[in-house]
């Protein structure tokens, strides 16, 4: 057994540090790193894979993921490759975080400084890039990528959006690496990690993580209150929202004041378009959708404030929408229980602490909030980040009693 503690140990400890370079770089290469290090974790005592009891949220997540996989049966899309993308990436991401999560002693806390490193040092790059209008970013397109014969215009608009998702794993890390730090007395590291994540999110054009930012940061601060009933309350709410978006979703847009329309940035008015027309396409395949990738072809075009834009540019900007259309209400409703159940099954857990719930609360709200707004459900890169965050979470759980 201490040969494979320290086994999973060192994979903790590589698996932070050598996040850095792949966060800098937009988190890409996060996903791949995440399954060599799953596999290098992977247990191999029996008494690991041992039933522990029957677990609902585990089993309705497993029902969830294999109806996602049998769904490309009937996709319009071709393409394979998200199915092991999917299929095996989602639950390696998870077998990593049980893994070193699961530590305990001095590989936990050995752990905890290769993450606070991680979190630093990710959080200093990015300010640097906010003071300097992302220079280092600009010179690698351009030097390395590339992109020197695109307009500067357009140059700035990768660098902001490689920028944007770098800054996502410290968003999501920020929570829990600051509560750790605060509960081994570093109060001063864990308010520079939240100053740094905020400047990050605030930063680089990306109004999306500014909202995960702050509703997650304003979840934190109330499930600190309240533990047990935020974190029931909070998945219950996702659950909830994951059933009944896409059905009040059309009629909110439709009574949206003019006023208010207008006065929205460009991004979020396409992001109404988006959905208006992905809510009609959902009511042609409630039950089944139109299976796993689907939004790439269900593609249509339309003129907006002048400019030819894409009706479902790869995918709806909405985790919700995108279940819905692509799995249908039979996924949706596998993934909502999953949700409840697992909400349940956290809230009441005997261990659970208050930095734990907190913790939870963060990375859920704002991780929910980044697949809700904009980015793609089925993204691997930002699936590997948060499990980089759960792991983190359950570091904060309390302490396995001396044996």
């Amino acid at each position: 057994m201490a040969q494979g503690q320290d086994r999973v140990g060192w994979v903790g400890v590589t698996t932070f540090a050598f996040a850095l370079p792949w966060c800098i770089a937009g988190a890409g290469l996060l996903p791949p790193m995440a399954v060599l290090m799953s596999l290098a974790a992977f247990p191999v005592d029996a008494r690991f894979w041992r039933p522990r009891g029957f677990s609902l949220p585990l089993a309705l997540g497993g029902l969830f993921l294999a109806w996602v996989g049998i769904s490309y049966l009937w996709s319009p899309y071709d393409n394979p490759e998200q199915l092991p993308k999917t299929l095996i990436g989602v639950p390696l991401y998870l077998l990593l975080a049980l893994r070193v999560g699961g530590l305990d002693g001095r590989w936990r806390t050995r752990c905890e400084a290769s993450m606070i490193f991680l979190v630093v040092a990710l959080g200093l790059y990015l300010l640097a890039e906010t003071l300097t209008g992302g220079a280092m970013t600009h010179a690698f397109k351009i030097a390395v990528e590339g992109y020197d014969a695109l307009p500067e215009a357009d140059v700035m608009i990768y660098v902001n959006r490689n920028l944007g998702h770098a800054a996502v794993p410290l968003i999501l890390l920020a929570g829990p690496a600051a509560l750790i730090a605060y509960r081994a007395g570093g109060l001063i590291v864990g308010v520079a990690v939240i100053v740094l994540a905020a400047i990050s999110a605030f930063s680089f054009g990306t109004e999306v993580n500014a909202v995960a930012f702050t509703l997650g940061l304003l979840a934190a601060i109330s499930t600190a209150f309240w533990p047990r009933p935020m974190i029931a309350g909070i998945f219950g709410v996702v659950a909830g929202g994951v059933l009944v978006v896409p059905v009040v979703l059309p009629g909110l847009i439709a009574v949206m004041p003019e006023g208010l329309r207008d006065s929205l940035p460009l991004s979020w008015v396409w992001r109404l378009e988006i959905w208006t027309y992905v809510s009609e396409l959902i009511k042609d395949k409630p039950l089944f959708g139109y299976g796993l990738d689907a939004s790439r072809p269900l593609n249509g075009e339309m003129e907006l404030a002048g400019y030819q834009i894409e009706m479902l540019p790869m995918h709806p900007h909405n985790a919700s929408l995108q279940i819905w259309l692509e799995t249908g209400l039979i996924g949706a409703t596998l993934l909502t229980c999953a949700l409840v159940f697992l909400g349940g099954r956290i809230a009441s857990a005997s261990r659970l602490t208050r930095d734990q719930a907190m913790a939870t609360s963060w990375v859920l709200v704002s991780y929910v909030s980044l697949v809700l707004f904009s980015y793609g459900v089925w993204q691997e890169w930002h699936q590997a980040a948060a499990a980089l965050a759960v792991t983190a979470v359950l570091f904060l759980g309390a302490r396995k009693p001396a044996q």
